[in-house]
């Protein structure tokens, strides 16, 4: 009886616990979908490290293509609220602007194992194997899409933004953007030892993709590049301020927007930025388990993963019990 409380202490959570189950089993998905694709995600694999059994994690998700979906409905409504809440708040159109590209650049930041993900689902596209991609442009990209074209739009009108083409330079917005995450592995082998200092590295990417937006987006350079210095520079506390004066007052706060604080059931797999993060005993969280840093945890968590499979593969059959006993 004492090892079954002690097994049920370990798990994510149960049937009586539903929310603490569902992300034990999203966050533990997100990781096993981003390194072996939908194809070769193993439920069992995901089930063990979100610390359920087979059967609650069925419970919940009928099948790995419900449980993929749902990894990615988590991801993209969470960031259609928050660049909506960006592009709708008080500002000029450039300061909007900058604000939707930081909030883009920290969500994934957030959860960099998301753009890797994506990307495969574009791939499937390709191929006509994608099931949940015209879901997820009619529910959340093109809302985001339609929503950031209009802000461009309004930035031109006004003279703020050169005459460019919206429906050119969005995407070369979003490229900057992305592809960063997109190219971890080759930013670790040119430069490893900036790529090991995470937080920093972020923050100075950040900062980059601003200055190259602005730079090339402002009709007057030099102010578009001061105003994306100041968007880099803000940190999770604005949010919280202008929150509690829409509580008192009811009323919008005036000053510039900056990224909203990151959900509480997102993934903490790496902070978007470390000065604007409480500070925690050991660097970074992964389920249950805390990393000093983010990819500490990945590399940790890709050998657990490969040993776990060897050892599966390298168990001897069980010994067949002696039907008569000793001889």
């Amino acid at each position: 009886m004492k090892a079954a409380v002690q097994t049920e202490s370990r798990r994510g959570g149960s049937r009586g616990q539903p929310e603490a189950s569902r992300n034990s089993i999203l966050n533990a998905a997100l990781m096993e979908f981003a390194q072996e694709g939908l194809a070769g995600a193993r439920m069992d694999a995901i089930a063990h490290t979100a610390g359920v059994n087979k059967a609650l994690l069925y419970y919940y998700f009928r099948d790995k293509d419900s449980l993929y979906g749902a990894i990615l409905d988590r991801f993209f409504a969470q960031l259609l609220e928050r660049v909506m809440a960006v592009c709708d708040q008080p500002g000029t159109a450039g300061e909007r602007f900058l604000s939707y590209a930081r909030t883009h650049f920290d969500a994934i930041a957030e959860s960099p194992y998301y753009a890797r993900i994506f990307m495969g689902e574009l791939m499937s596209k390709t191929r006509g194997g994608s099931p949940h991609f015209d879901r997820l442009f009619a529910e959340y990209l093109r809302p985001i899409g339609d929503r950031v074209l209009v802000l461009l739009d309004e930035g031109i009108s006004s003279a703020e933004f050169r005459p460019v083409d919206p429906n050119q330079f969005l995407p070369s917005a979003i490229g900057s953007i992305v592809h960063y995450f997109l190219t971890a592995p080759l930013r670790e082998k040119f430069m490893p030892e900036r790529y090991a200092s995470g937080g920093q590295a972020i923050a100075e990417r950040r900062a980059a993709v601003l200055d190259f937006i602005a730079a090339a987006l402002f009709s007057d350079r030099d102010a578009g590049i001061a105003l994306a210095q100041t968007v880099a520079a803000q940190t999770a506390e604005g949010p919280r301020r202008k929150r509690a004066a829409r509580r008192k007052t009811g009323r919008s706060a005036p000053s510039l927007p900056s990224q909203p604080a990151p959900p509480q059931d997102q993934p903490p797999i790496q902070a978007a930025d470390p000065a604007a993060q409480p500070s925690k005993p050991g660097g970074y969280k992964w389920v249950n388990r805390w990393f000093p840093d983010f990819e500490t945890a990945r590399r940790v968590l890709a050998e657990e993963k490969w040993r776990r499979g060897k050892s599966r593969r390298r168990k001897p059959p069980a010994t067949p019990a002696k039907e008569n006993g000793p001889q």
